[in-house]
């Protein structure tokens, strides 16, 4: 089960917003990601989301919804009212649309004066669809039935973690902090009566009755042994059922291994022991390295609950969906999804652990640019659908407004800032060139020298600011890209300059390449005399748009070898790779680390960077070396040639670059 398409209207910040994630390639529910400022509506968009839930709950289990002895009947997890209109329309609501199997279900929350038809027009309901109506100016509707209800609960998690997800730090006292729980959840004493629901939507506690499963899990992963005449043996179980019993085991604690950044396994203390019966080893050395579930930091505790939460819930309705959690199928709504947790947990953890869940639909409300980043590569482009609020406009990961606010904020600062103002002061006799990346100058100065003494470049003259990346130790260190030169067009165009200054960016990131070059041409006039250039498309590369400055050479020339220490390195091309990450080729068969790179057609570069390296995948792990040469040395290596092969290379297709580098160049101001 999965959304299919959101619609609403006029419902606090979101006049109209529309939305309709799609699957990946593979059918799976893409992740639906929503940004926003604070007050843009993602918490309203998020919050009917939740309420179809209840209310799908509620029409086949009797203790889905809260009850409150100072009313009767039940209380509504979101209740319609006047004030969450939209000022000055006369009517709101939100539709849903729940994938089930071949049934779409229909979930409806209108307030105001709407007639049914205008309803169905304006929410994209097919007009001979029958959708529950009320002539009450408030009412929610859910086209399912019970059985239905109990299936839709029984066969996927559905849940929803708010944004006071946190748990009682370990020094805190109790008398501080209640940890009381209503009524015991521990699997093995717990009952479970006709009528009402295994899994709440929104459960508080997480933390203590996630190490009560725990132990569950490490006890059902333990085999019974008696001592015989030949050593030890297993009795009571067989191999087969500890072994997928295991996998369980390993699953959950195969999450907390990305969480901590070592590979860890759970352990129990003796309980003669003081303290918790619970602990955290690192595998390699066997070492206690977290004494227990409550010594985790607030972000590693609130992070762990969550995905192991997830796994519980499927758990406790089919234990075999612990043990393959790609069967685990549903929707979990995460609002403010960064909440409490470091950068690298954004950016790194919390995309692969979405991963692990492949079925599971993820709707996440976010500030956190790293999250976005991270998402991107873990998923691809493709296969990740961003929504900003309040306007619910899809866009590119590159697109989302913090973004760019981050990024103006780094160039503001005052190293950066003075660092690039003292490249260009050294540059205001003669027109400067400045590039996204502290490879591509060397690249445009290898090419520049095949072509300056050509008749048609007679009187073209220009400098390259030369610099390194942050790695680079000879040359002044700065980092670029290409939302950057977007904001330092902006900056440097307010005033007055002699000479002109040209900014070069990569063709690959489409948002930021539409701001930097005008309708029909490659390039940008800012004024003042900046200028900006998107790297021109050559015609080897005319299928494939999205391109850095490494694709104006052939394949051939990409993957040329240098020897590096004894080991042969090169760079590779995503082509040369399965979906997989696997090699085409099987002599060696090589495996590439950044699979979203991979695939047919695809021409992304795979260079020496840890997240993409280039391993051979037929010998062990621990012996496994990088195969990919960076995009540093290869450019050096274009520009000194360390062999023949170098020598050879073929720069014509620079010519389109030169070329617009030169009519910029003769332009007058």
């Amino acid at each position: 089960m999965y959304i299919s398409d959101i619609c609403s209207e006029n419902i606090g910040p979101l006049e109209k917003v529309v939305i309709n994630p799609g699957l990946t390639k593979e059918g799976f529910p893409k992740p639906i990601v929503i940004v926003g400022e604070n007050g843009s509506g993602k918490s309203t968009l998020i919050s009917n989301i939740v309420d179809a839930f209840y209310e799908l709950a509620n029409v086949g289990f009797s203790d889905a919804m809260h009850t409150n002895r100072n009313y009767q009947g039940k209380q509504y997890f979101k209740a319609i009212t006047q004030s969450e209109m939209h000022i000055g329309r006369s009517y709101m609501f939100s539709h849903i649309g729940f994938a089930n199997g071949d049934k779409v279900i229909h979930y409806s929350f209108v307030g105001g004066k709407i007639s049914l038809d205008e309803y169905k027009k304006r929410a994209g309901i097919e007009p001979s669809i029958t959708v529950p109506w009320s002539e009450e100016t408030f009412h929610k509707s859910v086209t399912i039935d019970k059985k239905d209800s109990e299936s839709i609960f029984t066969n996927n998690v559905l849940c929803y973690f708010g944004p006071e997800r946190y748990e009682k730090p370990v020094w805190m006292g109790k008398s501080y902090y209640d940890t009381s729980m209503e009524e015991s959840q521990h699997p093995s004493v717990a009952n479970r009566y006709n009528g009402e629901i295994a899994n709440s939507i929104e459960e508080k506690e997480r933390n203590a009755r996630t190490l009560q499963w725990l132990l569950d899990v490490i006890a059902d992963s333990r085999p019974d042994i008696q001592f015989a005449y030949e050593g030890i043996e297993i009795i009571h179980v067989g191999t087969d059922d500890l072994n997928l019993l295991g996998i369980a085991r390993k699953n959950v604690e195969t999450i907390m291994s990305e969480i901590l950044g070592k590979e860890v396994f759970f352990g129990l203390n003796f309980r003669s022991q003081i303290g918790s019966r619970f602990n955290i080893r690192e595998t390699q050395s066997g070492q206690i390295i977290i004494p227990t579930l409550d010594s985790l930091s607030t972000g590693q505790s609130a992070l762990f609950n969550l995905f192991a939460t997830i796994v519980r819930y499927a758990d406790k309705v089919d234990i075999n969906k612990s043990i393959h959690l790609n069967d685990i199928s549903g929707i979990v709504v995460i609002d403010e999804v960064d909440l409490h947790l470091h950068s690298s947990l954004q950016k790194e953890v919390l995309p692969k652990l979405f991963k692990l869940f492949p079925k599971v639909q993820f709707i996440i409300s976010t500030h956190s640019p790293l999250f976005i980043l991270g998402m991107k590569e873990i998923y691809g482009e493709e296969n990740c659908a961003i929504y900003e609020m309040p306007t619910g406009k899809e866009i590119t990961a590159e697109a989302f407004s913090e973004f760019h606010k981050a990024y103006r904020y780094m160039i503001e600062t005052e190293t950066h800032k003075k660092e690039i103002e003292k490249l260009l002061a050294s540059t205001t006799e003669v027109p400067s060139i400045l590039t996204e990346g502290a490879t591509d100058w060397r690249h445009i100065k290898a090419a520049w020298e095949h072509f300056k003494d050509r008749e048609e470049y007679q009187g073209i003259t220009f400098k390259l600011i030369k610099y390194d990346s942050v790695e680079g130790t000879a040359l002044p260190k700065i980092e670029m890209s290409s939302s950057e030169i977007v904001s330092i067009c902006k900056q440097l165009s307010k005033l007055p300059r002699t000479n002109k200054v040209i900014m070069i960016a990569d063709a690959d990131v489409p948002n930021d390449a539409k701001q930097l070059k005008e309708a029909g041409k490659n390039y940008r006039a800012w004024g003042n005399n900046i200028f900006s250039i998107v790297l021109p498309l050559p015609k080897h590369r005319d299928t494939t748009p999205s391109i850095c400055i490494e694709h104006y050479y052939t394949d051939e020339e990409i993957r040329t070898p240098i020897q590096i220490s004894g080991i042969e390195k090169r760079l590779y091309l995503g082509n040369e790779f399965d979906e997989n990450g696997l090699s085409i080729s099987d002599a060696p068969r090589l495996l590439c680390l950044d699979r979203n790179s991979c695939g047919e057609g695809k021409i992304n570069i795979i260079d020496g960077q840890e997240k993409k390296s280039v391993v051979d995948a037929t010998i062990p792990k621990d012996k496994r070396v990088n195969l990919a040469l960076t995009k540093m040395a290869f450019a050096n290596a274009v520009l000194n040639p360390p062999s023949e092969e170098f020598k050879l290379f073929d720069f014509s297709a620079f010519k389109i670059l030169f070329d617009v580098i030169k009519e910029i160049l003769l332009l007058s101001e």
